[in-house]
């Protein structure tokens, strides 16, 4: 029988094993997996769920699968191999090309997606908004220098893309944003202003980072940061550290070679720092010291493989909460003396020399491998003999590794350590929580039980190494009288110690002898050292020899006890004294106790142990001594409580008679005033002494019967909100003049209506200015200049055109440091007389106390400039315009470039991006616009504004009249108060065309590109700001390149960078071929011509940002470029000779200029000069509106 049942068990189990390891999945979805396997000729092993195919151990349902495909393997993943798997969570792969849309749809519940090489399947990258997931990740080498727009992935919480470097934008305000955590190879920092903040942000940067992005790494919110630049080379070039710029940031790691620094960089702000950390960090220092300074004590520093030199002040660096790290960093010199308080100190592996103070006790402290010598102090070596002693936050290494590879004289083990001595007081008693202090007491909290077994929750390091203030982890203290604690390190001891301090309580005293007495109760010193003890018994000491909280053995020593069975017994632990009387005689034991303690009092009486009976003192009676016989005061001339009441002798108080108060009665008691019989009208209480009603809150007068109602406040300070007089009696406000409501809160302003140029502000009273106005009634103009007509060199009449206002206090304007004689104003329009001068120059107006400034925005016309470099000797200069009329087969703005042998160029736009790419044989010109950014006078960035890939394309012409074709793209900021939009018009030549523009007339080529921008009604965030628009210009080269003949590397020349010539230009040149732009260097602003500057940056060798330096136009500015592609005269339509001398061409010109257009024309003043301005404005803008 029993057989029998062990043969039924076994099979049991046999088959509840069974059930566990062969999970399969439903029919339809095994078929899923199936033909995924198939397809992609992954490998899983057997038909069940394993470590590639993750299952529900319920349903046998697939949540999880990894599909690895191989390199011969060309078939995509579609969304139909996956969605045959309905409770699928988590999807791995790699080496497998993914199909179209796959990243976009939302699958049932997948919550992790991972594409580890899609095979050039996602080119573009994350063109849209991704689905809800949890954790997504996209490493694959194909959209290297591709956008990364992080409003597509606002929806994951978790990104991570690597092994591509990417271009980090962002197209709109990221509302909804769900990321909070991202890793990305990137190439640029972008603005973070409007993103919500972040748990965990992780860039790696290569050596093509843009450097000038550091400037928005302030914008970023982060709980942790990681930064690594160089990423392709960890050890290659430096970079400057700007981690101090940020104040929003928790923890910052920074794995790269930081350069050295010119000056010590002051972190007296960046309280938000919690840890900062450096691995190869390189020479990372000034003259040899760890460059930061005034580092806020709750920051924890980390330096690992770099090079400092000299010890830096590490006292002033950390709390009980934060730590110092500099390990493997080359330090020399004496260690100092530690006045800190960091949780703990790590300076191994470097060359310090020196002994070890008694100060670095205040921390736990890491030495290993340096050039130490001398005794180490007892509060580690007391540790040496533990197996592990680890920190409480820092584990994995023993007390003793922690001193090695130096030279101690008492480096180690088996040391004897009296100097342990643990103190115990208790902070609170529920939740119960106790203070450990005292010296030698060791590390690590975890190594001390209450009662044996009881842990802590909480551990409050308030003086490491030297005090801890603990939290039990369960029981409680409520009650309780003494706990003791088990000390498992050094030698496992345990100590009692009381809840509360109180005398000693002694419940036996035996005398042993002459000479020697056994205490017992408690209350007594935990252990010899603990407290101060001191016992007398008849007058004669008795010194103690050992003790606990316990008990207590003590001898006399000099003198024999003298025998007496009434002898007082006296002692005194940590200054709480009890007394008793004893027997001496010997072997006597003294151990009953009196009734009440004798009133737990000494002052009432004493007890005497060997009898049980009280000795009370004088004034006192009773069997436990409780009751007192005591009198009154009073003195000879008057009766006891002054004839007017009673003593009772057990207190010895008077009770007063009624009309009568104080301590002996003689003070009468005043009646206060009423209006009934109550008590102050039953509204107030009476003060005896003085007879005056103190009423409560609802009441007043002198007798409390007259109400009081507290008139309504915006505040608890003042009445009627301090605008007013209330009327306690109802509770009405009577408001001041100009205040008005309920609660006088509301103000009207001196100017109700701010004289039309702002609104009323009824809060404060203050008038509330537009952005053209400032002052108590918004009549102050902020004026600005937004274009000018300039003069001659020679000086004389100049125009300025603006928003100047009908106020003009001390109205001046210079010219460089020059005064321009003023000779007639308007609300828009300055007209002065201009000083004799040349080139660029600044301009200054003010008026009314205030001064608008214009950086170099005035340029006076001259008439001795030359065209770009003398038209080559292929053409002819024309004085007037400043353009080359070229030779025939000549072309390109100086007639660089060969117009008979340059092969037909083809021009296409991207309808998403605006990009416009003209395509010449192997080689492709593009151009686009990159941004718009606000800057202040100095040139900070105020505001930026992303424009490439966020256009919609509006229209696009047919070729009907055979001249030209046209692409229309709009795009709008929505930026608080700011509703710009944006127009880009490009145009395809296909025909000759002459162009006047800003009084200007040039000719336009065939196959070549004009552009205009058209940027409308922008609000600025000051008067004095400007705008400022970026344009990409590269060159890029195919792979499958046969035009071998013709190899050359992109080259630039900013030789004809000029903004005193009429017209800019740009130029990059590559396998002899030239890409020409073209810029006026004039803008209309706001409806009149003006100057306009520019800067150039090579971003890249392939490619150039040019910087247009808009003015302060508020209606609209245009942007004019034109572009074209030609070759030089070493081109060779004919590759068949190898040419082993070719010569490379001279980099090519890269100049910009810009021109803007208002909308709408100046008005006055507006006929002065109407054939410079305004016949050719109608024109253009006839032009640009078709």
């Amino acid at each position: 029988m029993v057989k029998n049942i062990t043969i039924t068990k076994i099979l049991f189990i046999l088959i509840s094993l069974n059930l566990v390891f062969s999970i399969i999945p439903p029919t339809d979805e095994y078929n899923c997996v199936l033909n995924i396997k198939n397809k992609f000729g992954t490998t899983y092993i057997g038909d069940l769920c394993g470590t590639d195919v993750d299952c529900d151990p319920q349903t046998g349902s697939v949540i999880g699968i990894s599909i690895l495909g191989t390199i011969f393997n060309n078939q995509k993943l579609n969304i139909s191999d996956i969605d045959c798997l309905p409770n699928l969570e988590k999807l791995k792969t790699k080496n497998v090309a993914i199909g179209e849309g796959f990243i976009y749809y939302t699958f049932p519940i997948l919550k992790s997606l991972t594409i580890e090489n899609s095979f050039n399947s996602l080119i573009d990258g994350i063109t849209q908004m991704l689905p809800n997931y949890d954790y997504f990740e996209l490493s694959s080498p194909e959209f290297n220098g591709k956008n990364l727009n992080l409003i597509n992935i606002g929806n994951v919480k978790k990104f991570k893309s690597s092994i591509s470097y990417v271009n980090l934008v962002y197209s709109s305000f990221p509302s909804n944003f769900k990321t909070i955590e991202i890793s990305i190879f990137a190439l640029n920092y972008i603005d973070f202003s409007d993103f919500p903040r972040f748990k965990t942000i992780a860039f790696f940067f290569n050596k093509n980072f843009d450097l000038e992005t550091i400037y928005y790494f302030p914008t970023i919110s982060t709980d942790i940061m990681n930064i690594t630049h160089n990423h392709d080379d960890i050890f290659g070039q430096s970079t400057e550290f700007y981690g101090h710029t940020n104040f929003k940031i928790n923890t910052l790691n920074i794995l790269s070679s930081i350069s050295p620094t010119l000056d010590y960089i002051d972190f007296s702000k960046n309280v938000n720092y919690k840890t900062i950390t450096f691995t190869n960090f390189g020479n990372f220092n000034y003259i040899g010291y760890f460059p930061i300074i005034n580092i806020p004590k709750n920051t924890t520093i980390e330096a690992r493989f770099g090079k400092i030199y000299k010890i830096p002040p590490i006292s002033e660096w950390g709390n009980s909460d934060s730590h110092v790290s500099l390990q493997d960093v080359e330090l020399l010199g004496q260690l100092p003396n530690y006045t800190g308080s960091a949780e703990f100190v790590k300076l191994s592996i470097n060359k310090i020399e020196g002994t070890i103070d008694e100060s670095w006790c205040n921390t736990e402290l890491f030495v290993s491998h340096n050039l130490l010598e001398g005794t180490i102090p007892s509060c580690f070596s007391c540790y040496f003999d533990n197996p592990e002693v680890p920190g409480i936050d820092d584990p994995g290494f023993t007390m003793f590794d922690r001193f090695i590879g130096n030279t101690f004289s008492n480096h180690y083990k088996s040391i004897y350590c009296p100097t342990f001595l643990p103190r115990v007081t208790v902070l609170q008693v529920n939740p119960p929580q106790i203070k450990v202090f005292g010296k030698d007491i060791g590390y690590d909290p975890r190594n001390w039980l209450v009662n044996g077994t009881i842990g802590f929750s909480n551990v409050k390091k308030v003086l490491i190494g030297r005090e801890y203030h603990l939290t039990l982890t369960s029981g409680s203290l409520i009650g309780v009288d003494y706990f003791s604690v088990l000390f498992k390190l050094p030698f496992n001891s345990t100590y009692t110690f009381p809840v509360v301090d109180k005398p000693p309580k002694l419940d036996r005293i035996t005398v042993y002898s002459e000479t020697t007495i056994a205490i017992e109760g408690r209350y007594f010193s935990s252990y010899m050292g603990h407290l101060t003890q001191s016992i007398t018994v008849g007058g004669i000491k008795c010194i103690p020899q050992s003790t606990s909280f316990f008990q207590i053995i003590c001898t006399t020593f000099t003198e024999n006890l003298f025998s007496s069975f009434y002898q007082d017994f006296v002692i005194n632990v940590g200054g709480r004294e009890t007394i008793v009387s004893i027997s001496t005689h010997t072997v006597s034991t003294n151990d009953v106790q009196c009734p009440n303690g004798c009133a737990n009092n000494i002052t009432n009486g004493i007890c005497d142990m060997y009898s049980g009976l009280c000795i009370c003192n004088r004034g006192y009676y009773g069997q436990d001594c409780s009751f007192a016989s005591l009198t009154c005061s009073s003195n000879s001339n008057t009766p006891i409580c002054s004839g007017n009441g009673i003593c009772n002798s057990t207190n010895g108080e008077c009770l007063c008679n009624p009309g009568y108060q104080s301590s002996d009665c003689s003070i009468p008691l005043l009646n206060c005033p009423s209006e009934n019989k109550s008590i102050c009208s039953g509204f107030g209480k009476c003060n005896g002494l003085t007879g005056v009603c103190t009423c409560d809150d609802n009441h007043q007068s002198s007798d409390c019967s007259i109400p009081f109602v507290k008139c309504p406040s915006i505040n608890s300070i003042f009445d009627c909100s301090g605008y007013g007089q209330c009327q306690n009696t109802t509770g009405i406000c009577t408001c001041d003049e100009l205040s008005f409501s309920d609660d006088c809160s509301l103000h009207n302003c001196l100017e109700p209506n701010c004289n039309l140029n702002g609104k009323c502000d009824l809060s404060i009273g203050q008038c509330r200015c537009n952005s053209l106005y400032t002052g108590n009634d918004c009549l102050i103009p902020l004026h600005f200049v937004s274009s000018i007509i300039p003069s001659l060199e020679t000086g004389g009449s100049a125009i300025f055109y603006g928003h100047f206002g009908d106020l003009h206090s001390d109205l001046k304007l210079t010219i460089g440091d020059l005064p321009c004689q003023i000779t007639f104003n308007s609300s828009n329009l300055i007209n002065c007389t201009a000083p004799p001068g040349t080139g660029i120059k600044s301009i200054t107006v003010s008026q009314n106390h205030i001064i608008w400034s214009g950086k170099d925005i005035y340029k006076y016309i001259s008439n001795n400039l030359k065209c770009p470099n003398d038209c080559s000797n292929n053409g002819r200069c024309h004085q007037e315009t400043l353009e080359c009329e070229c030779f025939p087969n000549f072309g390109s703005f100086d007639c660089s470039g060969s117009v008979d042998n340059t092969p037909k160029s083809n021009i296409t736009i991207d309808k998403n991006s605006s990009t416009t790419t003209i395509k010449n044989q192997e080689i492709n010109f593009q151009i686009y616009y990159k941004q718009l950014l606000e800057v202040d006078y100095n040139g900070k960035i105020i505001k930026q504004y992303y424009l490439n890939n966020n256009w919609n394309s509006n229209k696009s012409s047919s070729p009907s009249s055979l001249d030209q074709i046209e692409h229309i793209f709009t795009q709008s900021i929505n930026d608080g108060n700011n509703q710009c939009k944006i127009i880009s018009n490009i145009k395809e030549i296909l025909k000759n065309q002459e162009i006047t523009f800003a009084d200007t007339i040039f000719k336009l080529e065939p196959n070549s590109i004009k552009l205009t921008i058209s940027i409308q009604n922008y609000t600025y965030q000051n008067n004095l700001n400007t705008l400022k628009l970026e344009i990409v210009t590269s060159v890029n080269q195919d792979d499958d390149n046969d035009n071998d003949c013709n190899e050359n590397e992109s080259n630039l020349d900013t030789s004809n960078s000029n903004d005193l010539s009429v017209f800019n230009y740009i130029k990059i040149s590559k396998n002899n071929k030239l890409f020409s732009g073209r810029f006026i260097n004039r803008v209309v602003s706001d409806g009149v011509s003006t100057f306009l500057s520019s800067t150039t940056t090579k971003s890249s060798l392939d490619s150039v940002i040019v910087s247009l330096n808009l003015p302060h136009c508020k209606k609209e500015c245009v942007i004019d470029p034109d572009f074209s592609v030609l070759v030089t005269s070493k081109f060779q339509q004919n590759c068949e000779k190898d040419d082993n001398n070719k010569k490379y061409v001279i980099p090519v010109a890269v100049v910009v200029s810009v021109v803007g257009v208002a909308a709408i024309a100046a008005g006055t003043y507006v006929f002065y000069r109407k054939k410079f301005v305004e016949n050719q404005l109608k024109i253009r803008l006839k032009i640009f509106n078709k």
